[in-house]
């Protein structure tokens, strides 16, 4: 009630509704011997109604006892006594007390309601002006710099914690207030895991956080809001919870929308930077593909010339050409990477059999297996799978070369494919020292290789390669360890393959 009033105003009021009745009396008691009883009722009822209006209900039931009292005593006769000549007055003085109640009472909760009413558009207004300042922040620091001068209008200081998840354990960055200390993190934590609001009465008055909301974005809880009073009144804090808690909503949602705006902002630069190193290998292999080219074919007239060249220049050619060679590879791994990261690769699927794929790849790496133990374990009744062969042959070849150069001389490469209920699997596996068991879910990224440090050749983009045209034809990948060498399991959808027709018999 009157919350714009002076504090001291509600010392006064019953003293001041008393003195409207005397007022009123002595208003009307000249005209008592012009004006009826029933117009000097109606003006004690004003007065009561007045009181309940501008000094509240409790006021206004002293005005009413106290106006039937004084019209008793000045106006009824006989004057000047309580004492009542005709009982039919006494109907009088219980109409007017009732009538004075009831108007008090319904003059009073319209009152309340207006006040209740005002306060609810400012409180409507003050978390409208919030949300308008926290939209427009770009920072958590200032986000939080808003909530505090916000929270400082309700004498309240405020740390904005927000919840850092990406190690083992839940950890809190502080934004704006003060430094908190281990009791105060320990509630904090509280109210973060059960995602309630945690008050602590008993701290109040020591210049420490004593309310703990949540900030409950829509995806998750971001952190916490730690409140401390400026003074000790705890019962003005309760008064303002249901503003606290909007207020802890708006912050809750400022935060998950600068956590997704600086991921996409992230996002953005990666692949901004992925689209500037696919054209610069893409750059690169074009360039060099053509001299290494010449440089090979010029090797190879050096090596075949006649009458020949002496031994030490022969063995240099042979050598010039290995190496273009090996350099061509790598440029056209290079140049096939950057055209599948870009998706400008078509596939040109058709429906064909598996075992082709692994004849031409054999044939084509049959120097590098020469000193292995191949084996393939292919079914006689594989179906049909719809691919593109010129892609699936690099894939089985990589996976082949990389078992030859991860397993010692002799040792046993095994390729084996297999058909299940919706997809074609196949596994090439090795004898040799397997995959780093900390890098298993690493080694299919470009530029990763099995090991840090090894002298085998290589650049690490075999089998992201292979990775890439699995997933072009939607298939998966993987890589595993097994006793004694490792495994790449790749499938391949099986599909619905078309009717082949049997030749009529001639």
């Amino acid at each position: 009630m009157n919350k714009g009033l002076p504090s001291g105003w509600h010392r006064v009021r019953y003293p001041l509704a008393a003195a409207l009745c005397i007022l009123t009396t002595f208003g009307v008691f000249p005209l008592r011997e012009l004006l009826e009883l029933a117009n000097i009722v109606m003006l004690f009822l004003l007065t009561v109604f007045i009181a309940a209006v501008w000094l509240g209900r409790g006021p206004a039931v002293l005005a009413a006892f106290l106006g039937v009292a004084l019209f008793d005593f000045f106006f009824v006769p006989p004057h000047l006594s309580f004492a009542v000549a005709d009982a039919q007055y006494l109907v009088t003085f219980a109409v007017m007390l009732a009538v004075g109640l009831i108007t008090s009472h319904l003059a009073a909760l319209l009152s309340e309601r207006t006040e209740q009413a005002q306060a609810r558009e400012q409180e409507t207004r003050v978390l409208y002006e919030l949300a308008r300042d926290l939209g427009g922040a770009l920072t958590l620091d200032q986000a939080a710099d808003i909530t505090q001068r916000f929270l400082g209008s309700v004498d309240m200081d405020a740390t904005v914690l927000v919840a850092d998840t990406s190690g083992e354990t839940v950890a809190f960055q502080e934004y704006g207030g003060r430094h908190l200390n281990s009791l105060e993190l320990s509630f904090a934590h509280s109210a973060y895991e059960r995602r309630t609001i945690i008050e602590t009465d008993s701290l109040a008055g020591m210049g420490v956080a004593i309310v703990f909301l949540p900030l409950n974005a829509p995806s998750q809880v971001r952190g916490v809001l730690a409140l401390t009073p400026r003074t000790d009144d705890v019962g003005r804090l309760r008064t303002h919870r249901p503003l606290l808690e909007a207020a802890a909503s708006l912050v809750a949602i400022i935060i998950e929308r600068l956590h997704y705006a600086d991921a996409a902002r992230h996002s953005e630069l990666e692949v901004v930077a992925e689209k500037l190193r696919s054209s610069i290998l893409s750059s690169l292999s074009h360039d060099l593909r053509t001299p290494l080219t010449s440089l090979v074919g010029l090797a190879d007239t050096l090596a075949q010339m006649r009458p020949p060249l002496p031994d030490g220049a022969i063995e240099t050619a042979g050598i010039i050409r290995d190496q273009a060679q090996a350099i061509h590879h790598l440029l056209s791994n290079l140049l096939d990477m950057a055209r599948l990261q870009a998706g400008r690769v078509k596939l040109n699927k058709e429906w064909q059999p598996f075992e082709e794929i692994v004849g031409s790849s054999r044939r084509l790496l049959a120097t590098l297996l020469a000193g292995r133990k191949l084996e393939i374990d292919l079914p006689r009744d594989l179906p049909l799978v719809c691919f593109d062969a010129v892609l699936l042959e690099r894939v089985v070849c990589n996976l082949l070369e990389n078992a030859a150069k991860y397993s010692r001389e002799g040792a046993r490469i095994q390729l084996a494919a297999c058909a299940r209920e919706t997809h074609l699997e196949v596994s090439v596996c090795n004898d040799g020292p397997g995959f780093p068991a900390e890098r298993l879910d690493q080694v299919f990224e470009l530029f990763v290789r099995g090991e840090r440090e090894t002298a085998v050749a290589g650049t690490g983009m075999g089998l992201a390669i292979c990775e890439a045209i699995i997933a072009a034809h939607g298939g998966t990948i993987g890589a595993e360890n097994r006793p004694g060498g490792a495994c790449v399991r790749f499938t391949l959808p099986l599909g619905t393959p078309p009717a082949v027709e049997e030749e009529a018999p001639s």
